[in-house]
């Protein structure tokens, strides 16, 4: 297998080793500035302002919901890293594992089933304590109901929010999809795996990552390494004590969303965009 990668503990050169793109032809690189989850103030925009005109710099906003700064020189990392550190904005890991992408969910989306970004959240806590939130290789996308603003059809392990019900109570749900991919040469979509109660998903993912951290071979992409275990009934094997809803008496928290704190019920209003 492959052994997820170990970074150096000192911030500054810990931030270097994983937010940083190298390899330029001219010798430039490019930095991430770590939006989590998209989130990004009036204060932050500005500072990134700032920052461009101080630099000379492009800045681009990536489809995992970062901004990039392009075109700087290596000299000037330890100024953007200061800079970044005083936006909040210099978290390692952009772009990797625990960069989670979900779209707003049941928080402010009319159609939401799920707190999706609540779901992202306990997945990054999750890597997080598990020391895998800066491995790469796997992409992790969320959607608050099954219509695909958080992409997750295209991710290697992706969610789309539902409602489950089990001992006469709803609970939030959601439906894995795995091996989707998007690249020039073509898209592929995920194929649906399991449904999991939402609780249950953070544990779910750090088993199938573990895996595959140790199981893949040199390069291997996860798309490829799935199809060579035996596809989405090999992961279904792995989750089948996951699958489950406790009563509400033996685990009330999973008849919770994550970031709520009332009983969970699907509540849709009238869509945004007819």
């Amino acid at each position: 297998g492959v052994p997820v990668r170990v970074v150096a503990s000192d911030p500054y050169t810990r931030w270097s080793s994983v937010n940083v793109i190298r390899g330029a032809a001219d010798g430039s690189v490019s930095v991430y500035a770590h939006a989590v989850l998209g989130d990004v103030t009036g204060a932050q925009f500005r500072g990134i302002a700032d920052l461009q005109r101080l630099l000379d710099a492009g800045v681009r906003v990536t489809n995992r919901q970062n901004l990039v700064l392009r075109d700087v020189n290596e000299g000037d990392l330890p100024l953007i890293y200061e800079h970044l550190v005083a936006l909040d904005m210099a978290r390692p890991g952009a772009e990797l594992l625990r960069d989670v992408v979900a779209c707003p969910g049941a928080d402010t989306c009319n159609l939401g089933v799920t707190q999706s970004r609540g779901l992202a959240r306990a997945i990054d806590e999750a890597l997080e304590s598990e020391g895998l939130g800066e491995a790469s290789g796997v992409r992790i996308n969320i959607s608050g109901c099954p219509n695909s603003c958080g992409q997750h059809h295209v991710a290697d392990i992706g969610f789309f929010g539902i409602e489950r019900r089990a001992h006469g109570r709803a609970a939030p749900g959601y439906q894995m999809l795995l091996g989707g991919h998007i690249g020039e040469q073509g898209v592929s979509f995920g194929t649906r795996a399991v449904r999991l109660p939402a609780r249950s998903v953070p544990d779910a993912v750090t088993r199938i990552v573990h895996r595959f951290i140790h199981e893949r071979d040199a390069g291997e992409a996860f798309r490829y390494w799935l199809s060579r275990i035996g596809g989405v009934s090999a992961i279904a094997q792995d989750l089948s004590d996951l699958l489950i809803l406790p009563t509400p008496q033996e685990s009330p928290e999973y008849y919770v969303d994550f970031g709520e704190t009332r009983a969970f019920e699907v509540d849709l209003g009238e869509a945004e965009c007819l």
